[in-house]
């Protein structure tokens, strides 16, 4: 009996870096870029350039899931696309924290402002973002409060786009070829191939060519075992990084508890609190977790998290 296989979505880790990371595939990546400028009424990109391109070798052990694009348009501007497809409750800070990041990296000392390029974020996730929001894609912006049409700057935008059941009939009211890149990501492990075809026989030529990577991909046992590969790692980090939060929130509560003895019940909390941060600051360092995000997930200072053991 033929192994029944797991259809593998056009959004998995492992195919997006592969499709759009890939040296040569950067006219695909372009149309899809462009499609969503196009969708928030800016220039085109003309060029593009991946800045950590595709490497099956480390692949599977990369910490980061984050596609960092350089893009060449009317002005430079750079690109943050990320494809989110587990739920991941503090994601927009993270948008966020990645947004900073590479403005703020861009410069380094004595370099003047003038020289910071506008940085776009793209989020696609399988689960819902915004449930005030009826739009399955939608655009952030810095603005003032009683006149929205007015940005503060045009050096901050952030795109979402929402694969989800609740939203995915809105797909029609897009317009193209974002909508066909939309059915795409959507539909590609739904339907048959020929279903597929027919769909995109109308749709912009770089989602065609897009659907045939995918096709290639799903048929090609080395790329597959990858991505079964990708989601064990990132199943098994994810139970890591909960027990060791959780093995430091039981020790901080034992040591606060120990010290509310020593010195009285309302600094012994307070202590307690603290050793419950600092625990759990230590777990998290063993699991080779970044200072910066346990940083923001206790709220202890980079420099006392550089001091632990």
């Amino acid at each position: 009996m033929a192994e029944q296989r797991q259809p593998i979505r056009a959004t998995a880790d492992t195919f997006i870096h592969y499709l759009f990371a890939t040296p040569g595939n950067e006219p695909v990546l372009m149309s899809f870029v462009n499609a969503l400028l196009a969708y928030a009424e800016e220039p085109l990109v003309r060029e593009t350039r991946v800045l950590n391109p595709f490497n099956p070798k480390t692949f599977l052990t990369e910490k980061r899931s984050v596609i960092d694009i350089k893009a060449v348009a009317t002005n430079d501007r750079q690109f943050v696309i990320e494809f989110q497809t587990l739920r991941y409750d503090a994601f927009v800070k993270r948008l966020l924290f990645n947004w900073a990041k590479t403005y703020s990296g861009q410069l380094t000392e004595g370099e003047h402002y003038r020289l910071l390029l506008p940085v776009m974020v793209i989020a696609v996730t399988n689960y819902l973002l915004f449930d005030r929001l009826p739009d399955l894609c939608n655009l952030f912006y810095i603005a003032a409060k009683d006149e929205p049409a007015r940005a503060l700057s045009n050096d901050f935008q952030m795109h979402t786009l929402e694969l989800i059941e609740k939203k995915i009939d809105r797909i029609p009211s897009l317009p193209r070829p974002l909508r066909d890149w939309t059915e795409f990501f959507w539909y590609s492990d739904k339907k048959t191939r020929d279903e597929m075809k027919t769909l995109l026989e109308e749709s912009d030529t770089m989602v065609q060519q897009a659907y045939e990577k995918y096709d290639l991909f799903t048929q090609d046992t080395e790329l597959r075992l990858m991505e079964e590969a990708r989601q064990q790692y990132l199943h098994d980090r994810a139970s890591e990084l909960e027990y060791a939060e959780r093995k430091g929130r039981e020790e901080g509560k034992a040591e606060g508890r120990a010290e509310g003895e020593a010195v009285g019940l309302e600094k012994g909390l307070e202590k307690g609190k603290q050793e419950e941060k600092l625990a759990t600051a230590r777990n998290l360092k063993r699991f080779g977790v970044e200072r910066e995000t346990i940083a923001k997930a206790t709220g202890l200072p980079v420099e006392e998290i550089d001091r632990l053991d």
